[in-house]
Formats: structure tokens, sequence, C-alpha cells
């Protein structure tokens, strides 16, 4: 049971569900969840994170149900419980609930709702707030305090499961937070579409853990700030908090990333990108290049990046399979072809890229085609040393060297040789891995963009990387 404290006064049991984590498994722990199990352990209360999807809920007296995704399926005992007395001890919320919403009207009026639910909630209002602020009862969604312990059980399982327990780092070794919230780009797949500003939000110290073992030392020595758009921020707001971040000392990261267009764009870039230079950041600095219209300011902003990070880390969020349709071949390719043409600049100055398929991607023509696009460039030592076409011929040779008697066949080939291979009718009696399936499919689906699409395919880092730029 998660709880540092138990008040008999109260008798209550809560519950928490990542309803995420039950279903598709996550790589971080939910923030929200985070500051409820923060707020009852202040007062006493009894709570647990709910790690078994058939739990028998009926021991709870409240449970709040946080969807972050709205691909994440509800878990069974949620499904179980409606239509019961059960379903009114549910609290539900998250962008999983909403993200996707196509009115407009609506989904502003759901997400105000979900913003505020927490603090406008019966129960939580039941208890003083004692983190100072306006309100004098309920949770300060702002001010309080994560209780970092809350995901220690489900990590204990999974290293007793035989994983290693640096994979949890994220649950384990960060503080998590927001210090600006808002943005200014309204893009339409964003939940932050209605947002126009980039304001201040919480102070590093009220999300900042200082717990240490007992050696003395931090055992959250590392900073993750959820900033929506933090560079777009006023100068009178992102200039003192990132000189804090730097005086603080502990290494942190912008995990949502950083608005590279604003470099080019602010007469602070250049001050910027010297800034963030002398910073001890924590990984990769991860920048975003999810539209080809940008194409001009992100090369601009790259250069003024790379003047003062010639040898940092530099990735780039690129979104793809926006708006896909079934039957639109000509919105499919576009979005094919502006993607590996953003991987081909980004190549051109050694930035490695991590691809986002926005969830329409399952609507495309050939929608595998954006799965392995996916699998060659998130793998960067892939990335950096194959290119598609080499990625996608040596998971076939892999497969065949590992399953097959041996055949003496190379392991990287030519693709005219590949072809040859399938006329002679090789892969008549040989399984072709999906990767090199996606390839042969849109080639046959576009035969009229053969030569471009294996142009793109062919694009490798080692060839494009420029390094005078």
């Amino acid at each position: 049971m998660s709880s540092a404290k138990y008040n008999n006064t109260t008798k209550l049991t809560i519950g928490l569900v990542d309803a995420d984590l039950l279903d598709n498994g996550t790589r971080h722990p939910n923030l929200v969840l985070l500051k409820i199990a923060g707020f009852l352990n202040d007062h006493g209360i009894c709570f647990e994170l709910i790690l078994d999807p058939k739990t028998d809920v009926s021991k709870y007296d409240r449970i709040y149900l946080s969807r972050v995704f709205t691909f994440t399926a509800m878990p069974a005992f949620y499904e179980m419980a409606k239509g019961t007395p059960v379903q009114k001890k549910f609290v539900l919320g998250g962008t999983g609930f909403y993200a996707d919403e196509p009115n407009i009207k609506i989904f502003a009026k759901k997400r105000t709702l979900d913003m505020n639910r927490l603090e406008n909630d019966n129960f939580l209002n039941r208890f003083s707030n004692t983190k100072g602020g306006s309100c004098k009862f309920g949770i300060d969604m702002v001010r309080q305090m994560p209780y970092y312990h809350l995901y220690d059980n489900y990590v204990d399982k999974q290293v007793k499961l035989g994983f290693n327990r640096h994979k949890f780092k994220d649950y384990l070794y960060f503080s998590i937070g927001f210090l600006t919230r808002g943005c200014i780009r309204h893009c339409p797949f964003c939940i932050n579409k209605l947002e126009a500003t980039v304001r201040p939000h919480s102070k590093l110290e009220w999300f900042d853990d200082q717990e240490k073992d007992e050696k003395g030392h931090f055992i959250r020595k590392y900073i993750y700030l959820w900033d929506d758009n933090f560079l777009a921020s006023d100068i009178s707001v992102w200039k003192p908090l990132l000189q804090q971040l730097i005086d603080y000392g502990k290494p942190f990261q912008f995990r949502q990333g950083l608005d590279e267009r604003v470099l080019a764009l602010s007469p602070h870039g250049e001050e910027m990108a010297k800034m963030l230079s002398k910073s001890k950041y924590y990984g990769d600095f991860i920048f975003a290049f999810d539209n080809w219209r940008d194409r001009i300011i992100i090369e601009k902003a790259l250069k003024i990046w790379k003047r003062y990070n010639p040898k940092k880390g530099t990735k780039f969020y690129l979104l793809c399979g926006f708006k896909q349709k079934k039957n639109d071949r000509e919105s499919f390719y576009r979005d094919i072809w502006e993607l590996f043409q953003r991987i081909r600049i980004l190549m051109q100055y050694g930035c490695t890229v991590y691809i986002m398929r926005h969830q329409d991607y399952h609507n495309a023509p050939l929608s595998n085609l954006y799965i392995q696009i996916a699998r060659w460039c998130n793998q960067v030592k892939f990335y950096k040393k194959m290119s598609f076409w080499e990625f996608s011929y040596r998971n076939q040779s892999y497969w065949e060297e590992h399953t097959l008697p041996p055949n003496g066949r190379p392991k990287l080939i030519k693709f005219e040789k590949f072809e040859q291979n399938i006329a002679d009718g090789y892969y008549e009696h040989i399984n072709m891995c999906p990767s090199l399936r996606s390839i042969v499919n849109i080639l046959n689906m576009f035969p009229e963009q053969r030569n471009e699409l294996l142009e793109m395919f062919n694009y490798k880092m080692s060839n494009l990387c420029n390094s005078e730029l």
C-alpha cells in the first residue's frame, strides 16, 4: 500500500488508476496521480495504485482514474462497475477522454472541465489546502508536491519479473513538473490548440524532490520539465527560469521538447542557444519539426543552434500520419514524402529523430509503412548507420540467418538484387519481413514515383551529414 501515513479517523481507502499503464504500459509516471497521492499522503489518507485490471474495487471509497491517450482501453474493473453503484466511486479525468473530439466547442468545454475537475472535487475539498495560495480547502494542482513513491510497488514487481531496474529510471530518479503552461502555435493535432499564450505555472521548489539516500545524495537527481512551449514565453519568464535551472545544478530536460523555430524568430534566439549550451542538460536536446512548411525557419534555427552546440546530442520529434484516410492516396504519399524530406534535412545537420505517429496513421492506405519507418528512426543505432532500405533488408537477412539453414546469402544487398530475387521466385517459399513488404507495397502502389521513393529509402546519415553545417 503506497501510503506513508494512515489516520484511523478517516477510515478511507482511495484507489488510484493509471489506465495507460494497465493497458499499454507507459515510460513515465502520471503526474496528476502523483499529485493526488501527495495530497492524500499529506492528510494521512490511505491510498494505493491499482496494478491489477481485475482487482475487486469494492473495497475503495473513491477511485481516481486518469487516462492520457484516447486509444487506451478502460480496465476490466471499470467496465464491470458500469451500471452498478460502484461506478459512482470513479472520478475520471485526463486528455484520453477528449483529445480526439472534432467539435471545437465540445472540446473546449471538456478541456476546461478536465483542467479544473480536481480543484472542484467535493471529496478533496473536505480537506484543507496545506500548500498556500488562494484556496483554503482542496488540492492546488499548481503547488501540490507529487508523492514520488506511488509507483514503487509497480517497479518492484517489474524487477522481480526480470526487468532491469534502470528501465524504470523515469519513475525513480526524476522530479517532474511544469515551470510554464500554454503555447502559441494552435497546432490542430495538439491538446494545446486553443492556447494563445505561455504563462508561468509552478515554481521549481514546488515539485523538486529533496529526499536523500543514506549517503546524503539526492534520490531524484534529475528534473523532467513537461512545459508545452517554454521558449515561446516572454523573456521576463524564460530567461530567469532558465538561469535558475542552470544555477540549480541538477541535470534537467524539457521532455516534451523545445520549439526550435523560436531560435530563428525571436530577437533573443542566440541568447537562448548560448544559455542552453551552458546548462547541465540531461540526454539529448529535443525539438520538433512537425510541418514541412517550416523547413526554412528550422534550417535557420539549426544554424544558430549548431553554432553554440556543435557536439551536443540533438533530437527532433517528427509528427506523421495526421488526417490520413483510407482512400486518400495523394495525401498518404505527400505525408510520406514530407516525412523523408524532414529526415533528410536533419541528417544533414547530424540530428537524430523520433517518429511520433498520430493515431490517424491507422487510416492510411499502407499504415504499416509508418510503423516500419518508426522502427528504423526510433532506434538510434540503426538510424545512424543504415538507410531505411538497409534497415528493412537487414531485418530480413537477420531472420534468415537465425531461422534457415546456412545458405551463404549476404547480409545486405542492393535493391536491384532484391528485385531479381523476387523475380527468381525466392520469396515464394520464404516469408518476407513486414519492413520489406511495406517497401514492395508502396512501390507497387506508386509505380510512377519509383525512383523518388528509392532515393528517399536510401537516405543515409553517414552520407548526408555535413560537418560544415
